[in-house]
């Protein structure tokens, strides 16, 4: 299978015991577990994207099991095939000995006969660090399921957000330095990427940098474009903006090549989140690359703030191409590296 045509040599082949609530709900209680303050605290052991459920018996063998599987064991958005959210490891309430307790992530499920709802919690670094420990309770299966898949966006999203923590402060550490070097330059912003990138290619207002790999790609994008006040919303609008950048820029070995989001039945295969990330509002864009006439594509991310000073949108995206391989761990790891930007001063 032919790579993406790129400009890169072979261009053509492509705090302890913090707590946290949701919702009102107070977890401290609920947790049922005292949180260390001692300086010391045991390293967590798992690996990313590894996640311990400890649910009652009941649960587990009632439709809320059932709940709890879609939810945990669900695709990953924007990937062209399943992938779980998490490697689910279960346990019943009886067996979680010690050796789990210092798991990365754990989520409790259980029922309450005291609790007059449902209600969810999660405390940090209990008996390890980093580690988070997630608690969703209620009085009684019907109500738990409900409330379960009402907020399955929210529960994923805590000890995804966690991990993709992690891998931003690893970046932060062991990063690409020319990438960073030419990102201060262009945009006045900074950004942490793997330090595996291989070669960099830059224009106006834009910059790709790529691992340049037949299998496992890593690529990082940057552009600008003016702000202007449409629909921010319309999943079209933002689409447009990229494929416009993108044909400019991301050009085939044949005329009528170029990188472009994948559409279907005129409607890109994407989706969008308005979200707010670290304190700042972002615009966070999902779905498929594909190189038109090329037969290759693969899942993308992107991340757009709204630049007021000068009047523009700054987006970063990550994308990847692995034909062979399943893409969940490399997408996060690029999307981790999203979470570096940081203005500077020039």
């Amino acid at each position: 299978m032919k790579r993406i045509r790129n400009y890169f040599g072979r261009i053509g082949r492509f705090g302890v015991a913090l707590v946290v609530v949701f919702g009102g709900f107070l977890l401290c209680s609920s947790c049922g577990r005292k949180q260390k303050t001692d300086d010391f605290i045991a390293p967590s052991k798992g690996i990313p994207y590894e996640l311990l459920l400890v649910v009652d018996k009941p649960v587990w063998e009632s439709a809320v099991g059932d709940t709890l599987q879609a939810i945990l064991k669900g695709s990953v958005p924007g990937l062209p095939q399943h992938e779980p959210m998490f490697k689910l490891l279960r346990v019943f309430p009886e067996n979680y000995v010690q050796m789990y307790v210092t798991m990365r992530n754990t989520l409790f499920v259980r029922l309450n006969s005291e609790t007059p709802r449902p209600r969810m919690g999660v405390a940090y670094n209990v008996q390890a660090r980093p580690q988070i420990y997630v608690t969703v309770e209620g009085p009684d299966l019907k109500s738990l399921g409900a409330f379960l898949w009402e907020n399955r966006q929210k529960l994923t999203d805590l000890f995804v957000e966690e991990e993709l923590q992690l891998e931003a402060n690893r970046l932060r550490k062991k990063y690409h330095r020319k990438v960073d070097q030419d990102v201060r330059a262009l945009f006045g912003y900074s950004v942490k990427v793997p330090e595996e990138i291989r070669a960099t290619k830059k224009a106006e207002n834009f910059l790709w940098a790529s691992t340049n790999l037949n299998d496992k790609d890593l690529n990082f994008v940057m552009y600008t474009f003016p702000y202007d006040s449409r629909e921010l919303l319309d999943k079209t609008y933002w689409v447009c903006k990229r494929d416009s950048v993108l044909k400019r820029n991301i050009p085939g070995s044949e005329p009528d090549q170029w990188m472009t989001t994948t559409w279907e039945e005129n409607m890109p295969i994407v989706e969008l989140r308005e979200r707010n990330l670290d304190g700042q509002h972002v615009w966070e864009l999902r779905g498929l690359w594909e190189l038109r006439h090329g037969g290759i594509g693969g899942p993308f991310v992107s991340l757009a703030r709204l630049d007021s000073v000068k009047g523009r949108f700054v987006v970063c995206e990550g994308f990847v191409y692995s034909p062979r391989t399943n893409k969940r761990n490399l997408m996060r790891r690029m999307e981790a590296a999203l979470r570096t930007l940081e203005r500077v001063e020039r």
